[in-house]
């Protein structure tokens, strides 16, 4: 016999309109507590519980399934966001569709899957790039983790970047006396922002930003390597530290830099940017700047599911975690 949801709700010792609420996505809206959608959503699992397609459709409903287009697989901060993605999936019962852009810019081949399984939603893990494709699913909300405005986004949520830069400058400049400050960064826009906001914040420090010559490798820790490679090649006098546009640069500079018998952080402090979780591990443990991943996650994920209207930016604030990449006050 088919299960409904009035068989669930008699089981669980709820109403049947909670349980609706619950499968259809619409239970954070009146406060639910999230362990008691945790609970209608396994036991609906362990009932086997499945929501006629022919029946959703006539009642308008959503298919419940958001595409997730994500700029790069390689970087672990991605994967942050897609486990956090994940899990709100799983407490409200959505499905996650992942698909990539080479060089995010897509192929038509490329935008087949959201097509084919009519999404209700498309969130973009990663900054700028080409948007013009978005115009053809205008009927939907499509938000974005990254920087960059367009019409066709109902939201974009970022991290405050000039608030991020100012932490870590307080950090080098008045906490370890640095002045002499270097940037390592990959020829992408979001690192080139990135860039760009510290050397302007650096205008109200005691210090000076040089930026470091840009690397051909196409990975980020390849890419760090190779820039402390050459900064050793020239023998000019190394910086006192080095601020890095992700944790993986930093990593790749702090593996180099330790091959050739330079001392993290007696040498040369090292900061990235990310608090990926190999950065805590790291040897030295790699001094660095988190993103709020969570937030990012929970908002694009609302934003889809209340189907909301507009264009909004939100820029967020995130935190230093000082490890031994740098020296720490004593």
């Amino acid at each position: 016999m088919k299960v409904t949801q009035k068989d669930i709700a008699q089981k669980i010792g709820v109403s049947t309109s909670l349980v609706s609420r619950v499968l259809s996505g619409q239970a954070h809206k009146i406060g639910v507590h999230p362990k008691k959608i945790e609970e209608i959503i396994r036991v609906a699992k362990e009932m086997k519980y499945v929501p006629s397609p022919a029946a959703l459709a006539l009642k308008g409903k959503k298919n419940r399934t958001i595409g997730i287009v994500a700029y790069d697989f390689y970087s672990p901060y991605f994967s942050l966001l897609i486990n956090e993605l994940q899990e709100l999936s799983h407490i409200y019962n959505y499905s996650l569709l992942l698909v990539g852009f080479l060089n995010r810019k897509p192929k038509e081949s490329d935008l087949i899957p959201l097509y084919k399984h009519s999404v209700d939603g498309i969130i973009i893990l990663g900054s700028f790039g080409d948007l013009t494709w978005t115009s053809s699913f205008r009927d939907i909300p499509i938000a974005r983790v990254g920087h960059g405005e367009n019409p066709n986004l109902c939201l974009s949520v970022s991290i405050d970047e000039t608030d991020a830069m100012q932490k870590i400058l307080v950090h080098l400049t008045r906490d370890l006396h640095l002045n002499r400050i270097s940037f390592a960064w990959r020829d992408l826009p979001a690192h080139k922002l990135r860039l760009d906001t510290i050397l302007k914040v650096s205008e109200n420090f005691d210090c000076h930003i040089e930026e470091l010559p840009l690397s051909d490798e196409d990975q980020d820790f390849r890419a760090g390597s190779s820039i402390a490679r050459n900064i050793l090649k020239d023998g000019k006098e190394i910086p006192q530290a080095i601020v890095c546009a992700t944790d993986l640069i930093a990593m790749g500079m702090i593996k180099k830099f330790h091959e050739s018998g330079i001392r993290i952080p007696e040498d040369i402090a090292i900061v990235g940017f990310d608090d990926v979780p190999e950065a805590s591990n790291y040897i030295p443990s790699v001094t660095s700047f988190r993103q709020p991943i969570k937030e990012y996650a929970k908002r694009c994920f609302h934003a889809i599911m209340d189907n909301r209207q507009g264009s909004s930016v939100v820029e967020l604030e995130g935190e230093l975690l000082v490890r031994k990449s740098t020296f720490q006050k004593k």
